[in-house]
């Protein structure tokens, strides 16, 4: 089923606007600057990268119809909002959504050859370490979500902790394929995925 632009807006809504257009559902009716406020705390950096547009998204969602203002300073999602985020939710999940992944790590890693041994393992280790503390954050996420009573705020947090520690996992797996590298005529893909299904059953 292919999804349908809102008819106020003639084109598809971004993510940062359907981002903006839920949260007015889940918290509203709000304020502009509560829904800035929440993306700026947001563990995202997409999210947090993002929050100073919330003023001119909001903006423009009311000129599409789907927000309101409820008073000069409060604003609630309309009927039609509402629709434009059941049609976000509805099947097929465009396969650009489901392969994105920003994984600046991951990046870096693919050039890691460049430098020396020690700065290969120096590199790992502080991922690790970034990431470690990054989890602990994550899991206080959950209970945030809980506090307010954002029962699926904290069924969507799990993604990053499961997320996060399928980072560190991997790290810890590539440290030592790094310090001890594979025979030039080993079968590196084969080798790797008998890693990866190693850890998956693991867990």
């Amino acid at each position: 089923m292919k999804k349908k632009p809102s008819p106020k807006t003639q084109r598809n809504l971004s993510t940062i606007e359907l981002s903006v257009l839920g949260l007015a559902w889940l918290r509203g009716p709000c304020t502009i600057y509560a829904i800035m406020k929440e993306l700026s705390t947001s563990g995202s950096s997409y999210y947090k990268s993002r929050a100073g547009t919330a003023y001119s998204v909001a903006k423009r969602l009311l000129t599409f119809g789907l927000l309101s203002e409820t008073s000069e300073n409060t604003i609630q999602i309309t009927e039609a909002g509402v629709t434009a985020i059941q049609a976000w939710l509805a099947p097929p999940i465009p396969l650009p959504d489901i392969a994105h992944s920003a994984d600046l790590i991951r990046l870096r890693f693919f050039f890691v050859g460049i430098v020396p041994m020690a700065d290969r393992l120096a590199f790992i280790d502080s991922s690790v370490e970034g990431l470690t503390e990054f989890l602990e954050k994550c899991k206080s996420l959950l209970k945030d979500n809980e506090d307010i009573g954002d029962y699926f705020g904290v069924l969507a947090t799990m993604s990053t902790v499961l997320e996060t520690e399928a980072r560190i996992a991997w790290l810890r797996i590539v440290r030592d394929l790094v310090e001890n590298p594979m025979a030039p005529d080993a079968p590196w893909a084969e080798i790797a995925i008998e890693k990866c299904k190693f850890k998956t059953q693991e867990r």
